[in-house]
């Protein structure tokens, strides 16, 4: 009788300890908050013994609570599929980052693509960007436009060293089967207010 209740007080120790390690595992990524910028809105869910460090869901909103962006982060780095919307059920793009396979781009008319020497008959596989035009979003926020004065032919730099790998991910463009340099322009606009 004594082993048989050192033997269940042994398990009962053994199972609160690991209800103890699961739950202390969970909440580690508990910490959820929201950022806002230009119209866009963002819901980042971090590790809370390492702040700043992204891990869970990851959701970009597109004004009021239209889901942009739908994936997931794991130790700082994205994973698994993630979905671009323009429109509530209208999918943009799915890229699934654990694979480093682009899925689904639909064609967007604010981008001009230039690929030098194409000939009648070239099989043109276009590039695109990873997180289509809220890929652009994410990059944005390293640029400020200047407040004081506007010159509207003046040429910005975005310091590169401020931007995370994610940001450079792009799918080549292909001609006949193989990866070749490609110039993409993206459409933009810039409203400002001359009232101050």
């Amino acid at each position: 009788r004594y082993y048989c209740k050192m033997k269940k007080t042994l398990l009962t120790f053994l199972f609160i300890s690991s209800y103890f390690i699961v739950n202390a595992q969970k909440s580690d990524s508990t910490h959820t908050h929201y950022a806002f910028y230009r119209g866009f809105s963002t819901h980042e869910t971090e590790l809370i013994s390492k702040k700043g460090i992204l891990n869970g869901e990851y959701i970009i909103f597109n004004g009021r609570k239209k889901t942009g962006v739908l994936g997931n982060y794991k130790n700082d780095e994205r994973v698994g599929r993630w979905i671009c919307y323009t429109q509530k059920d209208s999918i943009d793009q799915i890229y699934n980052y654990t694979t480093k396979t682009l899925i689904f781009n639909k064609p967007d008319k604010r981008i001009t693509y230039y690929i030098d020497s194409l000939k009648d008959g070239d099989k043109v596989i276009y590039p695109a960007k990873i997180m289509g035009y809220f890929g652009l979003f994410l990059l944005t926020r390293n640029y400020v436009p200047p407040v004081e004065s506007v010159n509207y032919n003046k040429v910005e730099e975005v310091n590169l060293k401020k931007l995370k790998p994610e940001d450079f991910e792009f799918s080549p463009a292909k001609v006949n089967g193989k990866n070749v340099e490609c110039v993409m322009v993206f459409e933009g606009s810039l409203a400002v207010n001359l009232n101050h």
